[in-house]
């Protein structure tokens, strides 16, 4: 199980980089639009749809690579890729180095059920209660 997590984690440092390359203003949308033509898109959001497949089956959640099939799918637009790309990497990169610690850390021992609220009689009997 270890080793599933270090190559999971390998997969989410190579794809933050990418997404990060793929961020660069002038240099990514070269390589998008003339080096590629778009293809790279194509790549990526292949890639990001491999990893998220691979950690949800570990059992973990990769918010940054739904970034990046966000950003993928929306990269054609110029200036919006470009940022939605930067995000996808900070997201990917800080998944990678501290995995779920940052967002899913509680320290919840238990949590109570919610109850409803008893209904006073004088709220049961005025006529204009919404229900």
């Amino acid at each position: 199980m270890e080793c599933r997590k270090d190559s999971l984690r390998t997969l989410k440092w190579v794809s933050g980089g990418l997404e990060a390359m793929l961020g660069i203003p002038v240099l990514g949308g070269l390589f998008i639009v003339f080096g590629t033509g778009y293809n790279a898109l194509w790549v990526m959001l292949a890639f990001h749809i491999v990893v998220v497949v691979l950690t949800a089956r570990a059992g973990r959640v990769s918010k940054g690579n739904i970034v990046g099939i966000v950003a993928s799918t929306v990269g054609v637009i110029p200036v919006v890729g470009m940022f939605l790309h930067l995000a996808a990497a900070i997201t990917i990169l800080l998944d990678a180095a501290f995995g779920n610690r940052i967002i899913t850390r509680t320290h919840v021992e238990r949590v109570e059920p919610i109850r409803p609220r008893p209904v006073r009689k004088e709220q049961e009997r005025k006529e204009d209660h919404p229900f």
